[in-house]
């Protein structure tokens, strides 16, 4: 019993080392982390206000206040600038231009801190405001062009008969009554010969009968692109007479354009159109180079006319709604494809059956054709009244794209400039600055040095 009692002193005293040494090291650890809440470190993404909004909202412009810090490198202040040179770029304070110099820059950005905020109390705070600017170098023509084409379809008679059909058909119940009308005719055939002649009406243009949604919409779609060119038109021989140096000649073009527009849009419309290419007259000025370029051969306006066709064929709005409704009928999956032709195929030979399976297999029939959108024939008709809207369309686009590229080059063969302004406008209005100068060479109006009124 004497021998043990020396072991397990022994054995306690040793086991209390390891408790003193517990307790040196959590205070140890509970000095360090006072230290660290008491002292403000570099962290790899900034925590202030004003960085925490930098992050919030989109960024334009460089700000040398945030940017540059007391405690940064040149090498950072060069990541920092390369970072805030691009707009709707989010400033990143992160490890790259940071972790390596921790340890060296806690002191100097304690001190920037407190050195800021104290600013920040003694001095007021300054608001700071602005504004983007963004002007469009063509608005000038195609503004006016807006409204001479919604002044003209507002003054026509036959506009308003359309616009009328256009909503009659585009009601719910009109297009209930339409589908039952075809699912009736799917069922008994009840039109006999009538889609195959107003499918020739269509295509030959002989006779245009608004009794369906498809024909109202093209009638509509038709005489909207007919008035946008008459109007154009107009424009442009009254902007050929203004800048022509011959002005008994220029003022009887003049004179022959305003009256046709008059009858279009009306007197005050035409006033303000006249107005607005006189402005071009007084204010447009055209350097003697660009009059002085070669003149297009027949290949190089040809290749010209259709470089403008196709770009403002492939970003026209109204053509995208065509393609995208057709897309609707020829662009269908394999399987639906092959799914179609067993299904109607196999319900039309089990309608053939003297049981009662065939009306079954009947009634089974029109369900599925109705729900993948009507009978084969009806399809076809809407596909057509497409068609001629998509013809429609283009034919405009390229009527414009013509007289643009004709007018531009007599405008600089007798060197007018109102002719060349209204060209180029038309010009950005169907495929944009960027296209302008990529076809054309040079785009003038967006030049603010060559701005009407600059």
């Amino acid at each position: 019993m004497q021998s043990r009692k020396p072991q397990e002193k022994s054995a306690a005293a040793i086991s209390q080392k390891p408790r003193e040494l517990g307790k040196v090291t959590k205070i140890a650890l509970s000095s360090l982390l006072i230290l660290a809440f008491a002292t403000p470190t570099a962290s790899l993404a900034s925590t202030s206000s004003i960085e925490a909004k930098r992050l919030d909202t989109p960024y334009h412009g460089q700000l040398p206040s945030e940017q540059v810090l007391s405690g940064q490198t040149k090498l950072e202040n060069e990541i920092s600038n390369e970072t805030l040179g691009f707009g709707w770029a989010v400033p990143i304070d992160g490890p790259l231009s940071l972790a390596s110099k921790v340890s060296q820059t806690i002191n100097q950005r304690s001190q920037h801190k407190f050195a800021t905020q104290s600013k920040q109390i003694t001095q007021p705070q300054k608001e700071l405001t602005g504004s983007i600017c963004s002007a469009d170098p063509y608005a000038h023509v195609s503004n006016q062009l807006d409204k001479l084409l919604e002044t003209a379809l507002e003054r026509d008679e036959n506009t308003k008969a359309i616009d009328m059909k256009v909503a009659h058909y585009r009601k719910k119940s009109q297009i209930v009554i339409a589908q039952g009308k075809d699912a009736l005719d799917y069922m008994i055939p009840y039109r006999g010969f009538g889609p195959s002649a107003e499918a020739g009406d269509i295509i030959l243009g002989e006779k245009l009968k608004l009794k369906s949604r498809a024909s109202a919409e093209f009638a509509r779609q038709k005489n909207i692109d007919e008035t946008h060119l008459k109007v154009t038109t107009c424009m442009f021989q009254v902007a050929m007479g203004l800048g022509m140096a011959d002005t008994q000649r220029g003022d009887e073009i003049v004179a022959s354009g305003m009256q046709s527009l008059k009858e279009l849009v009306g007197d005050e419309q035409a006033d303000a159109t006249m107005k607005m290419l006189a402005q071009f007259k007084d204010n447009f000025s055209v350097p003697d180079a660009v009059y002085e370029q070669k003149v297009w051969d027949v290949s190089q306006k040809q290749i010209k006319r259709n470089q403008i066709f196709q770009a403002s064929l492939e970003e026209d709005p109204v053509v995208k709604e065509i393609k995208k409704r057709v897309h609707k009928y020829n662009q269908k999956s394999r399987l639906s494809m092959v799914t179609s032709q067993v299904v109607q195929t196999g319900l039309s030979v089990a309608a053939l059956t003297p049981s009662f399976i065939g009306p079954g297999a009947k009634v089974a029939l029109l369900t599925y054709v109705m729900a993948t959108g009507g009978p084969e024939s009806c399809k076809l008709l809407k596909e057509l009244y497409l068609d001629k809207r998509f013809e429609s369309r283009c034919k405009v686009i390229g009527e414009e794209a013509h007289m643009a590229i004709d007018n531009y080059q007599i405008a600089l063969m007798t060197r007018n400039p109102v002719l060349l302004a209204c060209s180029e406008s038309l010009l950005g209005q169907m495929i944009g600055e960027l296209g302008v100068k990529e076809i054309m060479g040079t785009a003038l109006l967006s030049e603010r040095k060559h701005a009407p009124g600059a």
